[in-house]
């Protein structure tokens, strides 16, 4: 496919860098307003600065602003069911249609999950999914790593699926990239198949330790360890030295997957208080903070100050709270209410006690569910452009939810016709969720010698594993 990449800094895929290491205390949360000033426990503002995406040029010319909605749906998407955000990135010119590209955006492009790109990684009945990880290993560099530092580096590209089938196929996947990338180490073993269970061992060590529900007492000691994988090389034993620093590395430090745009709403939801949803979920994202007060009446004057409102929008919810407690470097907030963004209305008003009013509403009845006053003009037109456009998105997002629950019903009509056929099938988003014919016939032998006994919870007896 050819393609010509157009490059946005689209604020609205966040204003929180997924990326940032700042500390929750790094930031003042005085005299703040609007979202370019972050609260105190949540990294300042970096906004995904170059979201690159590709503009095909037979693709229908549309308002850049739509455009990038698109984008943002697409992301979103794939937050919730992967192949589906895939298949709706292609269909929309944002990405070639070839594993290569697919496992370069997936290491490249901020806004996706990292437990959906393991998900996605980890789909064994997927032709596809397994290409682009076979794609996705060769494009991370491994050399002159010891193995358990070079998987570390390797898994913080996602969060490792729970299902032994799915890892194992990783670790196969990672051992064949590792051996290319060291000869030199691999030269030293007898048999190359060695670094496929020495990565396996790693990660069942790393849950070993690392579980919280687990007793000190039962975790895995450095001797179980080595014991466990005595003769793992064709019969020979793995130099203790190497072994002993996997262990002490691993129980320093734990693997984790590297940040991502979740990792910040979980800081967010970590600051409050109170009966409130589950904020950190694979789709969702920080999009802007505002300073806002809530006005129950619109006739009556308050006192400056009054009904105090700290709001935050993400990208399908709006989330108000108030000021619980505040200290120097900290901040914790009272959840209040919250309100999903799909069908909501947004208008502003002038009135005589409230210059800088906005009113939010239900589409469908025209209820209105809250009314705010800015501080200033600024602060409610910036705010507004980011709801409005957030509400959009939500928009099309139901609307393709509802455009696929019709076609499945349309297929599940045409399946029960003793002659029916797909010659008529109508095109539209729906067709993102079908399996070219090459995914449907997709299929994964797994060419490791490692016997599915092995594969548990447990390092014992995994040396006996190879022979």
């Amino acid at each position: 496919m050819s393609t010509s990449e157009v490059i946005y800094d689209d604020k609205r895929l966040s204003n929180i860098s997924e990326n940032s290491e700042d500390s929750l205390q790094s930031h003042s949360s005085e005299g703040m307003t609007y979202s370019q000033t972050i609260p105190s426990q949540i990294p300042h503002s970096a906004r995904y600065a170059h979201a690159h995406y590709t503009h095909t040029p037979h693709m229908p010319k549309v308002p850049e602003v739509v455009r990038k909605r698109q984008y943002r749906v697409g992301l979103n998407l794939f937050n919730k069911k992967p192949e589906r955000g895939v298949t709706y990135l292609i269909g929309r010119g944002f990405l070639e249609n070839s594993p290569q590209a697919v496992a370069k955006f997936l290491l490249t492009r901020k806004g996706l999950s990292k437990q959906m790109i393991g998900e996605y990684l980890g789909n064994l009945q997927n032709s596809f999914n397994m290409a682009v990880l076979e794609c996705f290993a060769q494009e991370i560099d491994l050399s002159g790593m010891q193995v358990d530092v070079a998987l570390r580096k390797f898994q913080t590209h996602f969060r490792m699926p729970g299902e032994a089938q799915k890892i194992e196929r990783l670790m196969q996947v990672f051992a064949q990239r590792y051996c290319q990338c060291n000869r030199d180490i691999v030269a030293k073993l007898r048999d190359p198949e060695t670094i496929f269970v020495l990565a396996f061992a790693i990660i069942m060590l790393n849950t070993d330790l690392h579980t919280a529900s687990m007793k000190q007492e039962k975790r895995m000691k450095i001797e179980d360890f080595i014991k466990n994988l005595r003769g793992i090389d064709d019969g020979y034993d793995i130099e203790r030295e190497m072994l002993e620093g996997m262990y002490q590395r691993i129980k320093a430090q734990e693997f984790r997957p590297g940040h991502d745009h979740v990792t910040q709403v979980l800081k967010v939801q970590q600051t409050m208080v109170g009966k409130k949803p589950n904020l950190a979920l694979p789709h969702r994202r920080l999009v802007c903070y505002c300073r806002l007060y809530e006005i129950p009446d619109i006739t009556k004057k308050e006192r400056v100050g009054v009904h105090q409102r700290e709001v935050f929008l993400f990208n399908d919810l709006l989330v108000v709270t108030k000021i619980f407690s505040k200290k120097k470097n900290s901040v914790t907030y009272t959840f209040r209410q919250s309100y999903p963004l799909a069908g909501l209305v947004i208008s502003t008003k002038e009135v005589p006690h409230y210059p800088y009013l906005m009113e939010v509403r239900q589409r469908v009845d025209n209820k209105v569910l809250i009314i705010f006053n800015a501080r200033n003009e600024h602060d409610r037109t910036k705010f507004c452009e980011d709801l409005k456009e957030s509400v959009c998105e939500m928009d099309e997002m139901e609307s393709l939810r509802i455009e696929g629950e019709l076609e499945k019903q349309k297929a599940s009509l045409r399946a029960s016709r003793p002659n029916s056929t797909t010659e008529n099938r109508d095109s539209g988003v729906a067709d993102m969720e079908l399996l070219t014919t090459n995914e449907k016939n997709g299929t994964l032998k797994s060419d490791s010698t490692l016997k599915r006994s092995a594969l548990s919870n447990s390092l014992l007896d995994i040396h006996e594993a190879v022979h």
